[in-house]
C-alpha cells in the first residue's frame, strides 16, 4: 500500500522537471494523477507512462495565470476520479534578468506565471481539497533571499511564500494544510539540463555531491508535506537546497 493509496493528487507544470518526478511519484504511491501543462502533448506523455505502469492518470492543458483553466483542472480531477486530495501547484517560468534590465512584460509575464499563477492555484483547490488534504505550491530559494540576475522573477517568488502564509489559515480551517517548497539549484531546464533523470527508489536518493539537485529531491518533500505524515506542517516555506544558502554566497573551489 502506498501513502496515497486511493486518493487523488494533481500536479501542475507536470510534463517537465520536477512536475514529471512528482507525477510519477504519486502514482508510484497508489494516487490517480491528474497531470496539468501549458503543453498538452508534454502532459498526456507523463499521463500516459503512468498508465502504461498501471496507474491511474489524467493529462490537461492548463495555463494557470488563467482562472478558468485552473477551474478546470480541479473539475477534471473531480470528474474523473471523484475527489481530490493533493495538489501540487509546480507550473513556473524563469527570465534571467537582472533589475536594471528588466522591462515591463518580463515582469508581468514572471508575476502571472509565478505569483498570480500560485494564487489562482490555491484559491481552486481551497474549496475542492478533501479533509485531511494539502496543497504545496513551488516557490524557490530566491524567495527567501533576493536574486539580482533575476529579479522580477525573484520578487513573484517572494510573493508565493506571502501567498502561503496568508492562506494558511484558510486552508486550515477547513481541515486542510498549505506549504511552499523553496529549491535551490536542480537539474532542470532552467540549469540546461533537458534529459529528465530517470526515479531512483526514495530510500536511494542522497545529497548530492555537487549540490545540484534531482527533480526527485524536490518531488520527494512533495510528497511528504502533501501527506498526513507532515500534519504538524501548515504556512512554512521549507529550503531544499543541499546547503546552498547555509554558506551564501558560494566560494569558489
Amino acid at each position: 500500500m502506498g501513502m496515497f493509496e486511493g486518493k487523488v493528487a494533481l500536479v501542475t507544470g507536470g510534463a517537465s522537471g520536477i512536475g514529471v518526478a512528482a507525477s510519477l511519484r504519486f502514482a508510484e504511491e497508489g494516487a490517480a494523477v491528474v497531470v496539468a501543462d501549458i503543453n498538452e502533448a508534454g502532459a498526456e506523455a507523463i499521463a500516459e507512462k503512468v498508465r502504461a505502469a498501471g496507474g491511474r492518470a489524467r493529462a490537461i492543458r492548463c495555463d494557470v495565470s488563467s482562472e478558468a483553466d485552473n477551474a478546470a483542472m480541479v473539475a477534471a480531477a473531480k470528474q474523473d476520479f471523484g475527489r481530490l486530495d493533493a495538489a501540487f501547484l509546480n507550473a513556473g517560468a524563469y527570465a534571467q534578468t537582472g533589475f536594471d534590465e528588466s522591462d515591463a512584460a518580463t515582469f508581468d509575464s514572471m508575476i502571472a506565471i509565478n505569483l498570480k499563477g500560485a494564487w489562482l492555484g490555491l484559491q481552486a483547490v481551497l474549496p475542492a481539497l478533501e479533509p485531511g488534504g494539502a496543497a504545496v505550491v513551488t516557490a524557490s530559494t530566491s524567495g527567501v533571499i533576493g536574486l539580482n540576475v533575476a529579479a522580477a522573477y525573484s520578487a513573484a517568488k517572494h510573493g508565493v511564500i506571502g501567498a502561503v502564509r496568508s492562506a494558511s489559515q484558510s486552508f486550515a480551517r477547513r481541515g486542510l494544510r498549505v506549504n511552499a517548497i523553496c529549491p535551490g539549484p536542480v537539474a532542470t531546464a532552467i540549469l540546461g539540463v533537458t534529459e529528465q533523470a530517470p526515479i531512483q527508489p526514495a530510500d536511494a536518493l542522497a545529497l548530492p555531491a555537487d549540490g545540484l539537485l534531482l527533480p526527485q529531491h524536490i518531488a520527494e518533500l512533495a510528497l511528504f508535506l502533501a501527506s498526513p505524515r507532515s500534519g504538524g506542517i501548515n504556512g512554512q516555506e521549507i529550503i531544499a537546497d543541499a546547503g546552498f544558502l547555509s554558506s551564501y554566497p558560494p566560494m569558489p573551489e
